[in-house]
């Protein structure tokens, strides 16, 4: 087996887009620390609940939308769409 096939799809990710794997930690962090404060709802929908934090630019870590899962999936869905249709 070589070392590619032993790593996780996550892992793989990573390797690949350090900058947004930056991003992330950051915001973790600043919201362990109290610097970033989540809503208790989705900011698209209004749904109570967890909330993924979305990032416009990974550049500006603390600079997030806190969106519920269905909402978060749904406009990286229309992203692809749009980068597809596009090309």
């Amino acid at each position: 087996m070589t070392e590619t096939t032993k790593t996780t799809p996550q892992a793989r990710w990573r390797e690949r887009n350090p900058l947004a794997t930056w991003a992330h930690a950051a915001t973790r962090s600043a919201l362990r620390r109290g610097l970033l404060v989540p809503p208790d709802a989705c900011e698209k929908c209004g749904k109570a609940g967890r909330l993924d934090a979305h990032h416009d630019d990974h550049h500006d870590p603390l600079s997030v939308r806190f969106w519920c899962r269905a909402c978060h999936r749904q406009h990286h869905a229309a992203a692809r769409r749009e980068k597809a249709e596009g090309c």
